[in-house]
């Protein structure tokens, strides 16, 4: 292998001053001059935003109720700052790493425990750093996302060097997965399974497999880590997901926990919970679950406006109609609307709807007046919208002034729409979908569908439909079509944040999720 360049600048995340000096003089010993240093993930994510690192230690343990160094790499993938050409060294003890290696995307590329031993430590960093310095051309291709030529240059690469063949396997079945083409990870990743039998490989398994709408296979693997480990945290979200797929809600409510006991301050868990525990009309649950992503999300790219409104739903349904809105309830409902306000200040769409749900909390606490004065203000926030995002949120509209003294002014603005939707190149395809359904041709609405969800992916309207329309297909056609129609239905409802749609949409949600299940059981 060729020899190592050393990194230019380095990265030690840390929340104790005794083991940030320590780490920093081993490495500085080790030739390395360059250090910064971050005490949270926050921190380290503010610093990766404006510098670049090309080798970072990161203690899993930052505290208690603080994110672990895990969710960093999680967070700078998301974001898009986690290139293959960084090394992350995951600083935890030796007998939690298997517990924690469950991810074949996010793992980081070697680990060291406490007391630091700056012979280990070089050796652990040496040993990647070659590796890494040999496959750079690879790993270069993989930062610029040139997926088909990397595909080519890692089968080179592994006659090349062929101790690195598991490693480069592992990076190939991502390639694959990332390229949508589940039955050649699912063959790579089981003929891998059977030289190296590890969570993380049975992990790629399942992922495969339920992309190629294996699913019994998938839940096979799943179990078998479950069974054998008892915890891997990307085990319990997968078999969370293949309960949903199931119409097995409560099992997998029950899953989902257990994986957020164990990263009880990752936000998408949080926010899968809560989705989870609305859905089966938990909502003190579903309450506690969405106040801890919004907590965890604050500054970082997870940050998602669905996450207040579906905070303040879930407050809203815990008081029964009967009983009304108590002050307490109001006053907290009010300041999680503020602070999406405050928070998302700049965001035309986000000041209408918490307009529109404050109205919804006045009414129910009793203060009619107010209730009318902020619908009043909602509709002409909305009003002021774009065409665009007037037809995104036109049902919200009159879903949510249904009833009220308003109800006649929000349907002359979907009226309007309607005459104004083919102005938009969504709304035409959406609209040429739903002609097309009324028709019969299932195939041209999918067509249609499909290609309005990828112009606005956030319009829970067309994914329902296109979840229809593909459940429709499922009666009409046989074999692999009808495996990728119910992952791509699943896939499709699993994206949309349940908590945050209208009470028609979430109706409509589990009708199809209902359908969607008698489906896989029938089919699979």
């Amino acid at each position: 292998m060729p020899e190592i360049a050393e990194p230019r600048s380095v990265l030690i995340v840390d929340h104790m001053l005794e083991g940030l000096q320590s780490l920093r003089s081993i490495i500085s010993v080790l030739g390395y001059k360059q250090v910064q240093v971050a005490s949270s993930v926050n921190m380290a994510l503010s610093l990766f935003r404006e510098l670049k690192f090309d080798l970072c230690f990161v203690c899993y343990d930052l505290g208690q109720g603080e994110k672990n160094g895990l969710q960093l790499l999680q967070e700078l993938q998301f974001e898009g700052l986690r290139k293959y050409q960084q090394c992350f060294v995951l600083v935890v003890d030796s007998e939690k790493s298997e517990l924690l290696f469950g991810s074949p995307e996010n793992a980081p590329d070697t680990y060291i425990s406490k007391p630091f031993d700056p012979h280990h430590i070089r050796q652990r960093v040496d040993k990647v750093m070659r590796v890494k310095a040999s496959i750079k051309p690879l790993e270069v291709l993989l930062d610029k996302g040139e997926w088909d030529e990397a595909l080519q240059v890692s089968v080179i690469l592994s006659q090349l060097y062929p101790g690195l063949k598991i490693f480069l396997e592992r990076l190939r079945g991502l390639m694959m997965l990332q390229l949508k083409r589940y039955d050649k990870a699912f063959e790579l990743f089981s003929a891998l399974l059977k030289v190296k039998d590890e969570s993380w490989v049975r992990v790629a398994v399942a992922v495969s497999a339920y992309g190629c709408g294996k699913f019994k296979e998938a839940q096979s693997q799943l179990d078998h880590v479950l069974n054998r480990q008892q915890v891997c945290l990307e085990a319990f979200i997968w078999r969370s997901r293949l309960h949903r797929l199931e119409g097995e809600w409560n099992q997998a409510l029950s899953l989902m926990l257990r994986a957020v006991k164990l990263q009880p301050t990752v936000s998408i868990l949080q926010a899968d919970l809560g989705n989870l525990a609305s859905y089966n009309e938990d909502w003190t649950l579903a309450a506690e679950a969405f106040k801890a992503s919004v907590k965890y999300a604050r500054y970082s790219a997870f940050q998602n406006p669905d996450a207040y409104f579906a905070l303040v739903y879930s407050l809203l349904r815990q008081v029964s109609s009967d009983v009304g809105l108590s002050q307490e309830a109001q006053a907290e409902a009010v300041r999680i609307i503020e602070q999406a306000q405050r928070d998302f200040m700049d965001e035309p769409v986000i000041q209408f709807k918490s307009r529109l749900l404050s109205a919804e909390i006045y009414r129910l606490a009793g203060g009619i007046e107010r209730s009318s004065s902020m619908a009043n203000l909602a509709l002409g926030a909305f009003k002021e919208l774009p065409v665009d995002d007037q037809a995104m949120w036109i049902d919200l509209l009159t879903d949510s002034l249904e009833s009220t003294p308003l109800e006649g002014q929000a349907g002359e603005c979907k009226q309007d729409l309607t005459r104004q939707m083919a102005q938009l190149s969504w709304g035409r395809h959406n609209l040429k979908g739903m002609m097309d359904f009324r028709k019969g041709d299932l195939k041209g609405a999918r067509t249609q569908f499909r290609t309005a969800l990828k112009e606005r992916p956030d319009n829970p309207s067309i994914a329902l439909n296109l979840v229809q329309v593909a459940l429709e297909l499922c009666r009409r056609v046989t074999g692999d079509s009808v495996h990728k129609l119910l992952h791509e239905s699943d896939q499709t409802l699993y994206e949309l944040q349940y908590a945050a749609l209208t009470e028609r949409q979430q109706k409509r949600f589990k009708n199809l999720t209902s359908r969607l299940a008698d489906q896989v059981t029938k089919h699979v």
